[in-house]
């Protein structure tokens, strides 16, 4: 069998990533067989295995997916900002909330499906990790722009930063939750700006 160019490899991988999250939104997690996922990629049984060890890495190569694309969308709607509103916290963390909710509607499946295996990360200690590792990013970010806002002067000094930053990523990982329970049923711009607002202030 000729090998084939790392291009062709590429395509090869992201499709059958592609096929793994229709079929994990379709089936969830747990009841979607690698077999599966094969057929859905329109491979033999045993190629995923040659670009994924398990189930377990295709979902962790997902993850990676989402986190790099919501990096680069918060990335992109913090620069554009104007000059004035990228200098107050409380802007940036507003257009970091709607980026997330962008990112959410328009990853809807991928979205949902990281929701359900983050339920099941005591149970996969790869899994756990790798949702620690994201959440503590966005736990020290967040509490960086809270320092910021301190400094500002658009929150009290007294504030502890550390866990009012858990308290954000709290909040838009229960806004997640509730979006795809009930989609539509709010404004993910009202939704940040209402977050901005209560932690960081007017």
């Amino acid at each position: 069998m000729p090998k084939l160019a790392p291009a062709e490899k590429d395509v090869r991988r992201s499709r059958i990533l592609d096929a793994a999250l229709r079929c994990f939104a379709r089936k969830g997690f747990h009841l979607t067989t690698v077999d599966e996922i094969a057929a859905e990629a329109g491979v033999s049984k045993g190629t995923p295995y040659v670009y994924f060890g398990s189930k377990l890495d295709l979902f962790a190569a997902l993850h990676q997916r989402w986190d790099c694309g919501l990096e680069g969308r918060v990335k992109q709607a913090v620069t554009s900002l104007d000059p004035r509103r990228r200098s107050s916290p409380r802007c940036v963390l507003e257009a970091v909330v709607a980026a997330v909710g962008d990112h959410v509607q328009e990853q809807a499946d991928l979205c949902r499906v990281l929701l359900e295996v983050r339920t099941q990360a005591a149970y996969l200690p790869h899994i756990a990790a790798q949702a620690r590792a994201g959440m503590d990013r966005a736990r020290a970010s967040i509490a960086s722009l809270l320092r910021a806002g301190m400094e500002a002067g658009e929150i009290s000094p007294a504030t502890d930063a550390e866990l009012c930053a858990c308290l954000v990523v709290a909040t838009i990982n229960g806004l997640m939750a509730e979006w795809h329970l009930n989609p539509g049923g709010f404004s993910w711009q009202e939704a940040a700006a209402e977050v901005a607002t209560r932690y960081l202030g007017r």
